[in-house]
């Protein structure tokens, strides 16, 4: 894959949906989060990942500094680090497909290797951010997202 990038993402306080389990839960995050100002704000702000751990989706939502209302989610501590990213059509299929290029192209590169238990600080996941707005979906019928697979130099 030849558009993988390497960004880094700071750590920041985010705040967790916990569990989505339907879509309910997704739309009232979506909601509660979409209502906050963030004009002079980081972009992406939001992620949404599989948390293997607890085995359930979840969205995160990285708050601006003057942020009190959490809107009764929980506050997180979210660990940055270096990620390989690659965009593909937001769709499960699309972002499997990127998600293992990345993968190859990281084990190719010869100076990065995928972040485990074993080799990173913390634990991370792979996780994604929609980067179109709803008028793309609306005229061509697809978002597309940024797949972001967690990694540590060798």
């Amino acid at each position: 894959m030849q558009n993988v990038r390497i960004i880094k993402i700071p750590e920041l306080k985010m705040v967790s949906s916990g569990a989505i389990t339907n879509i309910e839960q997704l739309e009232a995050f979506d909601n509660w989060w979409s209502s906050i100002d963030v004009n002079q704000y980081i972009t992406p702000r939001d992620f949404m990942w599989y948390n293997e751990k607890k085995r359930y989706m979840e969205w995160v939502f990285a708050i601006p500094d003057n942020c009190i209302d959490f809107g009764g989610y929980q506050l997180v501590n979210f660990p940055g680090g270096l990620y390989a990213v690659a965009t593909s059509k937001d769709a499960d299929e699309d972002c499997k497909t990127a998600r293992e290029e990345i993968c190859k192209w990281v084990s190719e590169s010869g100076c990065f290797q995928l972040a485990t238990e074993e080799n990173d600080n913390e634990i991370r996941y792979t996780m994604s951010h929609v980067i179109t707005p709803k008028v793309f979906k609306e005229k061509l019928g697809y978002h597309l997202a940024d797949n972001f697979v967690p990694i540590v130099v060798k």
